[in-house]
Formats: C-alpha cells, sequence, structure tokens
C-alpha cells in the first residue's frame, strides 16, 4: 500500500486511487503493467443529459453502464466553459492561459483552419510522454487546437506535433455552416452587417447609374464605375472567407492529408467510429492511447437516419443517444479483442451543454442538471460541471461514486504515472 502511495502521490486525483487501495494484493499487481487508455470526450454534452447523473428520459444506457461497472465523478469539473481552452487545458494539465490558449475578449476559440495560432508545438501533452512510453497514440475526432503557424500547410500545431502517432477526424470543429440547409453560424451578425453594407452600396451604385442615364443628377460614368468596383471589392474582400467556409473549416484529415473536403456531413459518423475501432484492432498487441474525441453534441448535431425521431428531446436528444451508442460500439469493439480487463476507460465532456441554443422553436442545446448556467458562461456552475466515469475492471472498484472535487486537468498526471512517465514540473 505504501509503494502505491508513493506512486501516485503527485496525481492531483487521489480520490479515484484511493479506490486501488481497497482492492486485494493480486489485484494491486497488475497495475505494475501498462494498461491501455482510451479517453472518450463529449462535446458540449450536459451533465444532465445522462442517464446515471439523474436523466430518466433520454437514453444512455452504454455510457450508464460505464458507471456501473466503474466509478463515478460527481464533482468533476472543466477548466473552462468553452472548447479550444477547456480542451488545452486536459492536453497539456495546464490552466490554457498558461499556454496562450484563452483570452479575455470574445474570441476564446480557434475560429479558422487557415489562420495562425494553436496550441504551442513546444507544449508537453500527455499524448507526448505516453508516446516516449512506448505508447501507440491516436486521436480520433475533432481537435480545434489550431493547425498552422506561418504558412497554410506548415502544420505545426498539428496532432501528429503533439505526440499523436495517428489522426482522423476534423482538425477544426463542428459549426452550422458545415451543412447548407442549416442558417450560418459562424460571425452570424457581423456577416449580416456585412451583406447589409453591400446591400447598401449596390443600391447607391445602380441608383447613380440610373440617375445618370435618365439626366437626373449630373455625375460621371468614371464615378459611377469607381463606386461599382469599389463595391465588387468590398464584397469580395469578406465572401472570399465566409463564403466558403465549408471548404476553409469543414474538412476531414488523416494524418497530413485533406481526404475531404468539404466533409460529407451524412457519413461522418460511420467513419469515425470505424476508424476508432480499427484503432484498437490495430493496435492491441502493446499498449495503445486512444483519444476519441467525438463531434457529438456540438451543432449542428449530425445523426443518422437511424436515430432522427427516436428520443423524446428532439434532435439534441437524437444527437446523444446516437452518441452513446457509438461509445457501445467502441466497448464492444475492447472486449472482443479481449482488452476490457487490462484497458482504462474514461468518459467526460469538454464543458457544460449550450442552455439557450436553439433555431426556432428547435432546442438544440443541453441540459446542466441542477447547475445554473452553461456553455461559454464561467461565472456559473454549469458551464464547467462535467460527467466524469472511469473503467478498469479488477483494478477500479464497480459501481463506485466519488464526491471528491477533480478536473479534467487531473487526466494529464493519471494517465502519464500510469504510462510509467514522469509529469513535468511546471505542472
Amino acid at each position: 500500500l505504501s509503494f502505491l502511495l508513493l506512486y501516485f502521490r503527485k496525481s492531483l486525483i487521489t480520490p479515484l486511487f484511493f479506490c486501488l487501495l481497497l482492492q486485494p494484493p493480486q489485484t494491486l499487481l497488475s497495475i505494475t503493467t501498462k494498461p491501455n487508455i482510451v479517453l472518450l470526450m463529449a462535446d458540449d454534452l450536459g451533465i444532465g443529459d445522462i442517464g446515471c447523473y439523474g436523466n430518466d428520459t433520454i437514453r444512455t444506457p452504454n455510457i450508464d453502464r460505464l458507471a456501473k461497472e466503474g466509478v463515478k465523478l460527481t464533482q468533476h469539473i472543466a477548466a473552462a466553459p468553452l472548447c479550444t481552452p477547456s480542451r488545452a487545458a486536459f492536453l497539456t494539465g495546464r490552466y490554457a492561459l498558461r499556454s496562450g490558449m484563452d483570452a479575455i475578449n470574445n474570441y476564446r476559440v480557434i475560429f479558422w483552419n487557415g489562420g495562425s495560432g494553436g496550441l504551442p508545438p513546444n507544449e508537453t501533452t500527455f499524448a507526448k510522454i505516453l508516446q516516449q512510453q512506448g505508447y501507440s497514440t491516436g486521436l480520433i475526432g475533432k481537435w480545434h487546437q489550431g493547425m498552422n503557424c506561418e504558412s497554410y500547410n506548415d502544420h505545426c500545431h498539428h496532432p501528429l506535433n503533439h505526440g499523436f502517432g495517428y489522426f482522423y477526424g476534423m482538425p477544426f470543429t463542428l459549426i452550422s455552416d458545415c451543412i447548407t440547409t442549416e442558417p450560418p453560424e459562424m460571425d452570424r451578425e457581423f456577416r449580416r452587417k456585412l451583406w447589409l453594407y453591400t446591400q447598401m452600396m449596390a443600391l447607391a451604385t445602380l441608383s447613380f447609374a440610373l440617375a445618370r442615364l435618365t439626366g437626373l443628377i449630373s455625375v460621371s460614368w468614371k464615378t459611377v464605375t469607381c463606386l461599382a468596383v469599389f463595391s465588387f471589392l468590398f464584397f469580395a474582400s469578406w465572401f472570399s472567407s465566409y463564403g466558403f467556409i465549408r471548404y476553409w473549416n469543414c474538412i476531414m484529415m488523416r494524418n497530413h492529408e485533406v481526404t475531404e473536403q468539404p466533409m460529407v456531413t451524412e457519413r461522418t459518423t460511420s467513419l469515425i467510429l470505424r476508424e476508432s475501432i480499427s484503432f484498437i484492432g490495430r493496435n492491441k498487441h502493446k499498449p495503445f492511447l486512444l483519444f476519441l474525441s467525438f463531434l457529438h453534441s456540438h451543432t449542428p448535431l449530425l445523426t443518422t437516419e437511424k436515430f432522427l425521431g427516436k428520443s423524446r428531446h428532439g434532435l439534441y436528444g437524437d444527437n446523444v443517444e446516437e452518441m452513446d451508442w457509438m461509445v457501445g460500439r467502441v466497448l464492444d469493439a475492447i472486449e472482443k479483442e479481449g482488452l476490457k480487463n487490462t484497458t482504462l476507460v474514461y468518459f467526460a465532456s469538454d464543458h457544460g451543454g449550450w442552455l439557450e441554443r436553439q433555431e426556432g422553436k428547435r432546442q438544440l442545446g443541453g441540459w446542466n442538471g441542477i447547475y445554473r448556467g452553461g456553455k461559454a458562461m464561467g461565472g456559473w456552475e454549469g458551464g464547467i460541471r462535467v460527467p466524469g466515469i472511469f473503467r478498469w475492471p479488477g483494478v477500479l472498484p464497480a459501481n463506485t461514486v466519488i464526491d471528491e472535487p477533480t478536473s479534467l486537468m487531473d487526466i494529464y498526471p493519471t494517465v502519464v504515472h500510469l504510462a510509467g512517465g514522469a509529469v513535468p514540473q511546471d505542472r
């Protein structure tokens, strides 16, 4: 027991590993072998959307099974109420401000694939340390930590430069602009102003031209031409970016190669699931780290036909139930390969649900249970309170509840210690 206490003393998630001390000695010996690690992270999922956290209307049997077979954390906290800073803190074990991945203005997340900026290449993620410890490491799904530094294709912030040996997914994040039938989401109000200004300039140009033709006012054709050229250039300056968001931001990549531009949203779910199961199968003979970063349940809520209209909570409920089904498929793959007892599985959300997200009468955001506030609301607990579930059969006691405060950042020292690595002293 004293060895385990010493081994995990630097881990911030002491309450979880206190459960290990309750196990018989033969179980404790298994901890000396490096486990496989599967990290499952939902996107914008509210803590009140899961059955094991009190929801009795959205069906999440597979996530509930994880909690029943493992440990449920009731005081699990994200480091930020938004995607980019929360995930940066999760990957590095440090608050996002320390790596420049948060801000005090409205632009607290990565907004463009082609822009510069992202998780600094010299940051030490847990994936880098596990890779050094001999792990096969893979990230499948959402990245949203930037891509380029100085040119559009230098990929200095790419997952492969942060310790992941394999990447398949979105370098950006899902937005409504990725689907042609959905209203625009990115800088919506600003784009409306730009479109209004464009219409006003076009109307002014047309009015001057008609006035010149009818002789109502004395204006030269040179003036009309200059106004028309200026109006066109103004339109082209913003439409070249906002008019092609699907092509710039909604792409899928495999390692450094773009596989879909724009992404074919109808098959995105099946491809991510297939890649996840394939990664497990390819790496079953050595320790591996799989970070499955779901696109669910972020708007525009990509949901396959199989799950549409099946829940009691509209499209959002359909999307959550589909994600739960994906979790079940991954768990089945782990068991099929005979890895259940040698794999630590962790499930969480990057932050709280987006309470006020809706289009017309459609409610598109999640529920944060008893906690006030939600996504992007740093002053309310609903924005940072997230589910947290661990399962490691034979090591962590089943059906256990821990009420001690824990954080997404605690995963860093936890997985590093389990892999036999050393936590950097600046965490």
